[in-house]
């Protein structure tokens, strides 16, 4: 058992011992044995791969587990390391291969190699160098690499290689990175788009090279079918590569060469399913797709060929055709569609082998064009390739009915009708049929009109009765369908009233309430409002349960047109509705007519009259009115304008105007805009007739006032009258007048102060003594206010001794400023025998009754008046020593009177 232990245990340290022997060994230094680079630069326009073969020498056994190499590549030149990398054991044949980021010409590259065993190294091989360009000794620079092919957006660095002499102090872009004594390079160059044709240059050192930039192959969607069941057609979608040819793809479909976009294999169909295998190739690199599929699943027939129509009526045509050399396709089930006028028919033919169908539903004396294509009906894949494009003709049919109306212009009746278009004439039209009368008229009258004619012209007595007129249109097969209208009144309108309507995108939109008396539909018709010619109106039919419209035509801006709406009945049409509008209103272009302007006094008053209708182009929606003033000292100056609103006013005054030079303009409005001025020149002046005539008038009122002021002072007593009531008159007893009565006397004490002479009317004197009743001077002596100064007037004169004197002083109104006191027509009773004697004589009123003189003595007056008692006389009235009495005095208007003084 030991023994049988022994042996295992020993050889196993026996194997410990010789690896431990190995490991203490140095690893051996492998052997470079050639440095190459790529042999595909014949043409030496750049190589960037470069080759390294070595060998290991490890001896036979020896070689441990895990075995790298690293490696170093240097620019020899300046000794740079530009690349280093581990490589692992590639177990057979020691070769690698690095590809440099500017061309290998550029420069020389060293290239060493080391063995690597985990944590053991061997010594650096000695370096092995792949000379460069820039050691050539060159009379000219040289740039790197040539007509070079890149990728959009790919990273591309140049070197330029100058010649021996040149290079000292060399730096221009874009070469500015200096990597060996001669060589320059610059830093990477990128594009974002593909080259032109000619690619893109550059320069170093009077020299120069060219690159290009593009896409490698980017095909997609191979995809392969039949078209005549024979052969197999494979057809994919290029991608972009580049415009130069340097870009050129290469197409090769299951090993056989093909075009840019389509391969044709003579491969029978009857395989069942196949495979395809696209590969595209150019300078850049490759791509490769591939489809699977039954051909026979794959049915694209190609276009047959349409031979002339066998058959071509008015209404219906028979169109055939040819599958030409493709035999498989006689008894081959398929489906054909059809395209006629550039529309495709919804309706679909199918049969094995078709060669012909018949269009129907086609219009008469119509040119078409048609074409077909089909498809496999079993397996329907896709539909075929159109056929060749075909055209014929329909033949004529009778035309269909003509759209007639009629139209109210300057008092005639016209029946208009359309034109037959090339769908409703259904051939040539050679011309119209009319025929005119009632019911009850025979014979009706036949009218025929040229296929130029499309108005007629209704004599009046035919327009005054309930007449109807039909149109029928002719061609060489016949005659269409007449068309009917009962022709009424139509200058009797219900009264109707035009409304306004305003248009919107050329075009006017109406609207009405439907008609219980329209049975068949209604009809809208226009015409320019002002226009003079004749039948050219233009009108529309609207189906019944339709009561609105949108009119498009040949409008023009600033054109009013008039819409009427009618109602379709049985028997003559029905006025609805008329509207006048312009579809899109303009600035007035002609002026207002005859503007004139008048003066009164110191007002213009302007009138002009409306302007042509013609020229308003627009609903006229007011009128602006100003002036321009001038007078000697400035020049013309203008005045702010004044508008008028309401478009019905043709008149304007302007108020208060100094005199001058004015220029006096209106122009009209509308909603677009101010029309043209119209203007008149007039001077305003001061008219003397007018200062004349208000002078008269100022006197003609003067002359009323005086004569009113004349009448009414003459009227004064018997205004008083009636005015005032009567005064009762002061009355002196007979017992005042008796006592102690010397002398009577009339003072004006006020009228002394003043020394002012009044005149009288009658400087004479009159003393009426006037009988008074006892019982009535009681009364008065009763209701008396008098102050007591005045009862002593009674007291001095006894009432029993004298009888009662009356005495009436009529005085003159005289102005002062004393007292305001009226006239009074003072009684005084005196006896029969009495004599008064008075210092003041007034007016005497003759009497039967004489006075008597008191026994007093007598004033002496001449005959010049009133003596005041200021001035001194010769002659005096003597006054006995009694105490002088105080004046008596009674005011009753603002008259001024001299008082009565008994002493």
């Amino acid at each position: 058992m030991a023994s049988s232990d022994f042996w295992p245990l020993c050889a196993l340290l026996s194997l410990a011992v010789v690896q431990g022997k190995q490991h203490a060994l140095p690893l051996p230094v492998p052997e470079i044995v050639r440095v190459y680079p790529d042999r595909n630069d014949t043409r030496d326009f750049g190589v960037w791969k470069m080759n390294v073969e070595w060998s290991d020498n490890f001896l036979n056994g020896n070689k441990p587990e895990p075995v790298t190499y690293d490696v170093e590549i240097f620019h020899t030149e300046q000794m740079r390391l530009v690349h280093k990398e581990t490589l692992k054991d590639p177990m057979g044949t020691h070769q690698w291969s690095w590809t440099s980021p500017l061309p290998l010409q550029c420069t020389s590259h060293s290239v060493r190699l080391r063995t690597r065993h985990q944590s053991h190294t061997s010594d650096w091989t000695p370096l092995y160098t792949l000379t460069g360009k820039d050691i050539d000794n060159s009379s000219e620079s040289n740039i790197y690499p040539k007509d070079y092919v890149a990728r959009v957006g790919e990273g591309i660095v140049f070197c330029c290689i100058l010649k021996t002499e040149s290079h000292a102090g060399f730096s221009p872009p874009p070469f500015t990175i200096q990597i060996s004594n001669r060589t320059y390079i610059t830093g990477p160059v990128r594009h974002d788009d593909v080259s032109d044709t000619e690619g893109f240059d550059v320069l170093c050192n009077q020299t120069g090279v060219t690159y290009f930039i593009g896409y490698a192959p980017d095909d997609q969607n191979l995809t392969c079918e039949t078209r005549d069941l024979n052969s197999v057609e494979c057809h994919w979608i290029p991608g972009k590569t580049g415009k130069s040819h340097m870009f050129n793809v290469q197409y090769k479909v299951n090993g056989r060469m093909c075009s840019v976009d389509r391969c044709v294999l003579d491969d029978s169909v009857d395989k069942g399913v196949m495979n395809w295998t696209l590969i595209a190739k150019n300078n850049l690199g490759e791509k490769m797709i591939s489809d699977v599929a039954d051909p026979k699943h794959r049915v694209r027939l190609k276009a047959p060929t349409i031979t002339s129509p066998v058959l071509v009526h008015a209404r219906n045509a028979t169109l055939e055709w040819q599958w030409g050399k493709m035999s498989k396709l006689n008894s081959f089930p398929m489906i054909c569609q059809v395209e006629v006028n550039g529309h495709t028919v919804q309706e679909t033919f199918n049969g094995s082998g078709l060669k012909s169908l018949v269009l129907t539903d086609l219009q008469p004396f119509t040119g078409y064009s048609a074409r077909v294509r089909c498809g496999s009906y079993e397996h329907f894949y896709k539909w075929g390739d159109w056929s060749n494009l075909n055209t014929f003709s329909t033949k004529e049919d009778i035309p269909e009915a003509v759209d007639m109306w009629m139209q109210i212009l300057n008092g005639h009746t016209y029946v208009v009708w359309k034109n037959l278009t090339a769908n409703q004439s259904h051939g040539i039209i050679t011309g119209y049929e009319l025929l005119l009368g009632s019911a009850t008229d025979e014979p009706k009258e036949h009218i025929s009109k040229a296929t130029n004619e499309h108005c007629h012209k209704v004599s009046a007595k035919r327009a005054e009765g309930d007449y109807f007129m039909s149109i029928s249109a002719k061609n060489s097969v016949g005659i269409s369908p007449p068309s009917k209208i009962t022709i009424h009144n139509l200058q009797s309108d219900g009264g109707i009233i035009p409304d306004h309507i305003s248009g919107l995108n050329d075009s006017f939109s109406i609207s009405w309430d439907p008609s219980p008396n329209s049975s068949c539909g209604y009809v809208v018709d226009w015409f320019p409002t002002y226009s003079t010619e004749q039948c050219a109106v233009k009108w529309m039919k609207i189906p019944s349960g339709v009561s609105n419209a949108t009119i498009y035509s040949d409008f023009e801006n600033g054109v009013k047109y008039t819409l009427s709406v009618y109602a379709c009945t049985s028997g003559a049409p029905q006025l609805l509705q008329r509207r006048e509008g312009y579809v899109k209103e303009l600035a007035p272009v002609g002026k207002v007519q005859n503007l004139t302007a008048e003066q009164h006094g110191k007002d213009i008053k302007l009138s002009w009259k409306d302007m042509h209708e013609e020229e308003k182009k627009g609903f006229i929606l007011g009128y602006i009115v100003s002036y321009k003033h001038s007078s000697e000292d400035q020049k013309y100056v203008f005045i702010p304008m004044a508008s008028i609103r309401d478009p019905t006013v043709r008149t304007h005054t302007l108020s208060n105007l100094r005199p001058g030079n004015y220029i006096f303009k209106v122009k009209a409005l509308t909603s677009a805009g101010e029309g043209p001025e119209s203007d008149v020149s007039r001077y305003v002046d001061q008219q003397v007739y007018t200062m004349v005539f208000s002078i008269l008038i100022a006197l003609g009122t003067l002359a009323c006032i005086i004569a009113i002021i004349v009448l009414f002072c003459s009227k004064r007593e018997w205004l008083q009258s009636k005015l005032y009531s009567d005064t009762p008159k002061p009355v002196f007893s007979g017992e005042w007048l008796t006592q102690g009565f010397h002398h009577c006397y009339v003072m004006d004490k006020i009228l002394l102060s003043e020394s002012e002479v009044l005149m009288v009317k009658n400087p004479e004197p009159c003393l009426q003594v006037v009988p008074q009743v006892q019982k009535a001077q009681q009364e008065v002596d009763l209701k008396s206010k008098d102050p007591p100064w005045t009862r002593y007037y009674n007291d001095v004169c006894d009432p029993q001794t004298v009888s009662p004197l009356a005495i009436d002083l009529s005085y003159t109104e005289v102005s002062s400023p004393g007292i305001q006191n009226p006239t009074y027509n003072i009684p005084l009773s005196l006896p029969d025998d009495a004599n008064l004697v008075l210092g003041y004589m007034p007016q005497i009123q003759n009497g039967d009754n004489q006075l008597q003189p008191c026994d007093v003595k007598f004033v002496q007056m001449d005959s010049a008046g009133y003596q005041p008692q200021s001035q001194g006389s010769s002659q005096t009235t003597e006054i006995p020593n009694e105490t002088s009495l105080p004046l008596s005095t009674a005011s009753v208007s603002s008259s001024e009177y001299l008082l009565h003084q008994c002493l």
